[in-house]
This record gives C-alpha cells, structure tokens and sequence, in this order.
C-alpha cells in the first residue's frame, strides 16, 4: 500500500517528490519516554494518546506495580507506575509526568512515565530481538530494543506488561484453585 501511494504521489509531484515533502518515511514510528533515569521506547500504534496525570484513586490490593485507577471520558482506567514494573526508584512524579493511554486488543490501561523525549522514526535493520534468558523478571518487558547512533534502547511490549501486571493475579488464583 506505501508503494503504490508513493508511485501515485511521485507521477503527480514529478521531481519535487521526496519522502521528506510528502511525510511518508521507511520503518516505524517510536515515543521515546523517561522512566527514572531510562530512556525507553514504545511504537507509536500502542497509543491512544498522551494525557496529563488526572487524581488517581488508590485501588486496595491491585498489583504493586499499578498505581490506581483514573476516569477517562465515561472510561475507568488502570494506571501502570513504570518504575515500580521495571524495578527503578519509586520518587516523586514532576510537571513533566505524563499518562500513555495505550491499547492492546480491547484492552486500554495508562502507563505514567516521567518524561515525553521526542518521536522517532526507526528503520527495520535498526530493530533487533533481545535474548530474554539474561534479564531480570523486571525487564520482561523489553523484547526488542533498538540501536542507532551508537545507542542502545529498550522497546517496551505493551503486550508484555498487560501479561506481566493484569493477567499474573490471574494466574496465581488458577493455580491456587
């Protein structure tokens, strides 16, 4: 589908086409976000959007790592601490705090992050598959990472932390059942 919309858009803009002029780039679209002192990445298609931190209502025995629930236009929303999922310190969220509403199937929950950095285009090559046998059971998280310009840069799987913070109490009480 790129393709034929670039052909359509080069045979009308002959040689003033260019990906630059017509915004259509190669490879994939990340958030780059702060967690405590790391820089993380998710794909631009997890997220619904980018809210500022509403109050959050504590929730009585959820899971440690969820901080409590939040009202979204009609919609009750988890909300996801990061740090506490990934094991970093637990300090105080400034004014640069931010919400991720992201979604996975039907599933929608917020992940509070510390800091919106900047929107990256990726390519392809620049993508690679991290071994999961050498992490911590907080970085499970992270199945991808991408290297660029001498960085390296954890992708956070939105399936992954829905799995590692929703489903796990889940699994407990099938297992004790």
């Amino acid at each position: 589908m790129l393709e034929e919309l670039r052909k359509q858009l080069k045979s009308r803009l002959g040689d003033e086409f260019t990906p630059e002029v017509t915004g259509i780039r190669e490879g994939l679209q990340f958030l780059v976000f702060r967690s405590g002192t790391q820089d993380l990445l998710v794909a631009v298609g997890n997220i619904s959007e980018i809210i500022m931190p509403p109050p959050i209502t504590f929730l009585p025995k959820a899971q440690s790592e969820v901080d409590g629930v939040i009202a979204l236009r009609g919609e009750i929303l988890p909300v996801v601490n990061l740090r506490r999922l990934l094991g970093l310190s637990d300090g105080q969220h400034t004014s640069s705090a931010r919400v991720l509403v992201v979604r996975h199937e039907d599933d929608v929950f917020g992940i509070i992050v510390d800091e919106i950095r900047e929107f990256v285009w990726v390519g392809d090559s620049e993508v690679h598959i991290l071994k999961q046998n050498y992490l911590s059971e907080e970085f499970k998280v992270v199945s991808k990472v991408v290297k660029t310009a001498g960085t390296v840069r954890p992708i956070l799987d939105v399936p992954t932390v829905l799995k590692c913070v929703f489903l796990k109490g889940e699994s407990n009480e099938k297992a004790m059942a």
